[in-house]
């Protein structure tokens, strides 16, 4: 069923990323327009103070325009976090998966995030591969001026360089020339000549995929193919002539959250395709926070109608807890269940304390199966377990439990408002 009141709807795309968006929110019944044209809300991929994206959002705000982000790829912007701050004039974003949540909480970006899922391919499950003989690569590619960073092109070569001395069939598809992408011409290699558009041709194809961080090792993993990356957490640019790197200015906050489990970096390629191969269990975390769930089709178009109506359902008041309110993050204790076993050998149901478990970004059924998971895997008695309080993410929830707790479970690196609170295990109870 269409809206009552059809919006209009002005979409930048970027190289198809707004395909989907557009199709659904056509479906609904809105009205889809070019950037420039007068609409009731702007999407658009980026925010950075280059390449005339900012005076166009300024065009829209002087006629009362919403402005909200959809992602402009997959990989959390960095750029954030030293090359340029959030555009103020930006009104919220729409995100891939919770990762991309937690990020800008751990950078201290105080906007509102919705997770409209993953829609750039049909999802497929993993496929494991016993004898592996057919690996894809895509190098990091050069900018749009045919510019790439030397901490990329060095690890394009490194790559391309052990992926010849196996023995595996190898396909390069690559975005600009291979000069530019810091590769060359061998014998036996299969070369693909990319583009920005996306494909999943080569990737369904292969039998391992290694590529640059960023969106299309993504697209492997949501089409179940095992995938390795390279050139993680670096130095940050434009890639514009004359450009010098900039370097990340807190990454001691995010870099081993967001960053893919099997790396070229961690070990010979050969013992990491193995691995990457056997199984999603060493991925498996990463890909719920940074792939996440099937793109909604519906769910985001509501949310394009709440973010102009602003009839958004505000964030509900926290829920009574005990004397001594304790925070945590639901996603930290089911990667790490060891967190949850300590604090259950310190409190008990009676005593005057709750635990609030919040997931940032995510739904409240994915709050509460983490929960369990981590219950289940610490090995804790249900009749023994201590007073929890399950939080879903939502804009106002971090402030509301700053407000509540007084201490935090986690061995996270201290970010956004809890982390000015004290740890557990300095406070005396």
């Amino acid at each position: 069923m269409g809206p009552s009141a059809p919006l209009r709807i002005a979409v930048k795309d970027h190289f198809g990323k707004s395909d989907a968006l557009v199709h659904a929110l056509v479906l609904a019944g809105h009205e889809v327009v070019a950037a420039n044209v007068k609409a009731d809300i702007l999407l658009l991929d980026f925010d950075p103070p280059e390449f005339n994206y900012r005076e166009l959002i300024d065009r829209h705000k002087e006629h009362g325009t919403k402005v909200w982000l959809y992602p402009h790829g997959a990989g959390v912007q960095l750029e954030y976090d030293g090359l340029f701050e959030p555009y103020e004039h930006v009104d919220g974003r729409f995100v891939l998966a919770p990762g991309y949540v937690d990020f800008l909480r751990r950078i201290e970006v105080e906007q509102t995030a919705h997770v409209i899922g993953y829609p750039w391919c049909d999802p497929r499950p993993f496929r494991p591969c016993r004898e592996v003989r057919n690996v894809l690569f895509a190098p990091t590619h050069p900018s749009g001026y045919g510019i790439l960073a030397d901490h990329f092109a060095d690890a394009n070569r490194e790559t391309f360089a052990q992926l010849l001395e196996g023995p595996w069939n190898v396909t390069v598809r690559h975005i600009g020339s291979l000069e530019q992408n810091a590769l060359w011409d061998a014998g036996g290699v299969e070369y693909v000549q990319g583009g920005f558009k996306l494909s999943t041709d080569e990737i369904d194809r292969a039998d391992v995929v290694v590529a640059g961080e960023g969106t299309f090792p993504t697209l492997s993993l949501a089409r179940g193919v095992p995938t390795i990356m390279t050139s993680q957490v670096k130095p940050i640019m434009y890639g514009m002539p004359g450009e010098t790197p900039t370097k990340l200015r807190r990454p001691e906050r995010y870099a081993d959250y967001i960053r893919y489990p099997l790396d070229v970096e961690d070990a010979p390629l050969a013992e990491l395709i193995e691995l990457a191969a056997a199984s999603e269990e060493p991925i498996a975390a990463w890909k719920r926070r940074f792939v996440g769930k099937t793109f909604d089709p519906n769910g985001l178009a509501t949310l394009v109608e709440q973010a102009v109506r602003g009839d958004a359902a505000p964030a509900p008041p926290l829920e009574e807890t005990r004397t001594l309110t304790i925070a945590g993050f639901a996603d930290e204790i089911a990667e790490h269940p060891g967190l949850l076993a300590e604090y259950a050998d310190r409190f008990t149901p009676d005593d005057d304390a709750t635990l609030v478990l919040w997931g940032p970004g995510y739904g409240e059924r994915a709050v509460l199966e983490m929960t369990e998971r981590a219950i289940s895997a610490a090995g804790i008695d249900p009749n023994r377990l201590p007073d929890i309080l399950l939080l879903a993410g939502g804009p106002g929830t971090e402030a509301a439990l700053v407000e509540r707790a007084s201490a935090v479970l986690s061995d996270w690196p201290a970010a956004g408002a809890l982390g000015a609170l004290p740890r557990l295990e300095a406070v005396t109870v």
